[in-house]
């Protein structure tokens, strides 16, 4: 990125405002679920086992029992990494619009709920998820000039950092962990095609991640996994190898990746269209049925969600075939219209590496069970960072006057900002009142205690425990709570 006082004034302003957004949003959002279980010894316990047959996220255990012992650390770190989450995809676009970071930060703020709730709202898939999310991140800032031209220059200082990042980026989440070793090898090939020699970061780091990676699934917990051994967390065998690929694509796997997506899909299906209408001149007959085609399906599919489900709410089983094949094309839709209508190598094979990054993240997710949205919050981090490069693109090359969006997307950014500040306003409150109320309940000698539900629990993760359960036992630990108390669930007031 050229480093204009420009460019660092709009990244300082942007990075500003989401960190004291993300900062706020954590500040308000309690702790939930396995939170609970590691912030007592259970989970000082498995930290002095080195998690021994536990799973080899070590890393990202050892930042769920800070961050669940240390309320200023949580708060930082989930702000911090709330603004790189942001920022960082802007940077390696080398924008100098704001509307560019404005997108971004849009981008991030509609995820899905339930993705939210499994990453952002729920401190555990945090330290993993979007942890990981950032140490890619910081990987690609640094080798995205393979995609340039120039051939690239790493100082003495990079080099040697890519040996900590690669072992770091390892210990988090296992699909990033293969992804890592695949995406290092891709850049020392691509890198090698283009400028005909080998760069020690390159080297340095793939080499690191491969031990990064020994290092975690040398953890007693994966042949368990693969053993049958573990009651969580299986390898499904009943089926053939293709048979099982196909049942989970059409059934949660479309989902998840794409079809849930409704505000991104929607931001992706414009991109596309005025990649179509503004770049696509001159066109060969055949190209030109193809553009048609494709303005079709990406001005349809996005609209598919919100319509179907929503209006004529007729979405069921019975179309969940039809809408993963539709889910498919549309993402190839996307994939061919670089290739097809984007000038430039360099360009095609940057964006092409976004899109297939998001399949190669996602491929081990076939064969692993259980599977929810917070396992593709790092797919959605590269959807995002296609959107914001081809736009860039689009800024950079005068076919897109972002100068008009400026207010448009600020107010958007605004709109939800404020939004998730209210819906959080009201959980943290309630969590302060029910936490107070569990306490005096139980001071007062009650055996039974009663606890409200939170507000907007579409956007934490299991915020309540079920009762009886592992989590409500380990809710009373954490609390202090006198031993033998039972919790009583009843439901929370309805907000208007």
């Amino acid at each position: 990125m050229i480093r204009t006082e420009r460019n660092w004034k709009l990244l300082s302003l942007v990075g500003f405002v989401a960190f004291m957004f993300y900062l706020y949003i954590a500040f308000r959002t309690p702790l939930t679920h396995d939170d609970w279980t590691w912030g007592i010894a259970e989970g000082m316990k498995r930290f002095h086992n080195s998690f021994a047959d536990y799973n080899g996220r070590y890393l990202g255990n050892v930042v769920e029992i800070l961050i669940t012992r240390v309320d200023w650390f949580r708060i930082l770190m989930m702000g911090a990494f709330g603004a790189m989450m942001v920022v960082i995809p802007a940077v390696i676009a080398k924008t100098n619009s704001i509307g560019v970071y404005l997108l971004s930060f849009l981008l991030f703020l509609i995820v899905p709920a339930n993705m939210f709730a499994q990453t952002y709202g729920w401190a555990a898939g945090f330290a993993n998820y979007n942890t990981a999310a950032i140490c890619i991140l910081v990987y690609l800032l640094i080798v995205k000039n393979i995609f340039y031209d120039k051939v690239p220059k790493y100082n003495i200082f990079l080099t040697i950092f890519a040996v900590p990042l690669g072992v770091c980026s390892q210990l988090f989440v296992e699909h990033a962990t293969l992804y890592n070793i695949v995406a290092g090898i891709f850049v020392i090939i691509l890198a090698f095609v283009k400028f005909r020699k080998f760069f020690l970061f390159h080297i340095l780091y793939l080499v690191s991640a491969i031990a990064g990676a020994v290092w975690m699934f040398s953890n007693g917990a994966y042949a368990k996994i693969f053993s049958g051994d573990d009651a969580y967390r299986t390898v499904d065998r009943d089926m053939g190898f293709f048979e099982k690929i196909y049942d989970i694509f059409k059934t949660t796997m479309y989902q998840f990746l794409v079809m849930n997506n409704v505000g991104l899909n929607i931001v992706l299906g414009i991109i596309g269209i005025v990649v179509l209408v503004k770049v696509a001149q001159n066109i060969s007959t055949v190209q030109l049925i193809f553009k048609n085609l494709f303005i079709v399906i990406l001005t349809i599919y996005p609209l598919y969600r919100p319509i179907v489900d929503q209006v004529f709410q007729i979405a069921s089983a019975d179309t969940q075939t039809f809408e993963a094949y539709f889910s498919l094309v549309f993402y190839l839709v996307l994939v061919a219209t670089v290739i097809m209508f984007i000038p430039g190598s360099n360009l095609k094979t940057e964006l092409s590496f976004y899109l297939l990054s998001v399949v190669t993240l996602a491929a081990p997710l076939f064969f692993v069970t259980p599977v929810g949205p917070r396992n593709f919050i790092i797919c959605y981090m590269f959807f995002v960072l296609f959107a914001v490069r081809i736009v860039h693109f689009m800024y950079d090359e005068n076919y897109l006057d972002l100068r008009a969006a400026y207010v448009p997307l600020c107010s958007l950014v605004l709109v939800f900002m404020i939004a998730f500040m209210y819906m959080f306003t009201q959980i943290g409150r309630s969590d302060d009142a029910r936490i107070a109320s569990v306490k005096a309940q139980a001071e007062s000698g009650a055996k039974v205690v009663t606890l409200k539900r939170l507000p907007y629990q579409q956007y934490l993760w299991m915020s309540t425990p079920i009762v009886p359960s592992y989590q409500a036992e380990n809710f009373v630990i954490y609390y202090n709570l006198p031993k033998g108390t039972t919790l009583k669930i009843v439901p929370a007031k309805t907000t208007k």
